[in-house]
């Protein structure tokens, strides 16, 4: 779990496990990203009661990834779950998901029906990337592969963890981060599944909420750019120019074209750790660091 000024969330999330975690053979690890809200004094008594079995207290914001790299270098499990702060866990969603997990070999993710917390019963979870690199969440009533889960929950397979690694910090601090791990774990031939066996209530960005729009749109455009610019086969890259044309003369309209102009440039600045990427992925060079 990682935490970053979100002490009522973090205290409700933790409740909510051991109310509705019938699986016990688990371990919770919390990774707080510097919080100056107060949540720091709240999980280190968590910790001495025993709720959290692990913590780390950065001085500093390492980012969704950053933070989450720390978790997963210290977690001991077969498995590992990613699991937001302002998210609420329903009965038996451990022990739901790993059922599926072990049921399924080939598979090395799977998410949660991650629904928000105000509409719990609309089936959602799962998605994939459009020709204009945006991230879109299918609305599944099944149990399915598809090409990523959200980051806010899902569980990671340890042979997953040893063949690709952690996440890519060049998505600091947010934002298709996992869309990133998944595209990396499908190259390494694992399969990404979709379940409704196990369901996980969300408060949609509890988080980002307290950034500007700025802040927002630059950080999810520069990060959609990042995983188009290494992921994305030739001629698909050369299609989303199109795309990327036509949202340009949109957010002229919007007068937020410097906004979209900041993204790309940002990107330009990381030219050299693209290319990088983008080959060594190709070459099946798919392990990133924990700290690169």
């Amino acid at each position: 779990i990682l935490n970053w000024n979100g002490k009522k969330d973090v205290e409700q999330c933790i409740d909510s496990l051991y109310k509705n975690t019938s699986y016990k053979n688990f371990e919770i690890v919390l990774v707080d990203n510097g919080s100056k809200d107060g949540s720091v004094e709240v999980l280190k008594e968590m910790k001495k009661k025993g709720l959290i079995h692990q913590l780390i207290l950065n001085d500093e914001n390492k980012g969704f990834g950053g933070g989450n790299n720390q978790g997963m270098a210290i977690a001991k499990g077969d498995y590992i779950f990613l699991l937001n702060n302002d998210t609420f866990v329903t009965k038996n969603w451990l022990k739901n998901i790993v059922t599926v997990a072990e049921a399924k070999e080939d598979v090395g993710i799977v998410g949660p029906h991650f629904p928000l917390v105000d509409n719990p019963d609309f089936i959602f979870g799962g998605g994939y990337i459009d020709d204009a690199g945006r991230a879109i969440n299918m609305y599944n009533k099944d149990d399915r592969d598809v090409e990523q889960v959200s980051g806010g929950a899902f569980l990671i397979k340890k042979p997953v963890l040893d063949r690709v690694g952690f996440f890519d910090p060049g998505f600091f601090p947010i934002y298709f981060e996992e869309s990133d791990y998944c595209a990396r774990a499908r190259r390494a031939g694992f399969k990404i599944f979709f379940t409704t066996k196990s369901k996980v209530l969300h408060n949609e960005s509890a988080s980002t909420k307290r950034q500007t729009s700025k802040w927002q749109y630059v950080t999810i455009n520069k990060n959609r750019l990042r995983h188009m610019l290494i992921h994305f086969p030739k001629l698909r890259l050369v299609k989303s120019v199109f795309w990327e044309i036509l949202r340009f003369v949109k957010e002229l309209g919007q007068f937020r074209a410097h906004w979209l102009l900041e993204a790309w440039f940002i990107n330009l600045k990381s030219t050299k750790d693209i290319v990088s990427k983008r080959i060594n992925y190709k070459k099946g060079k798919l392990f990133v660091e924990a700290k690169e």
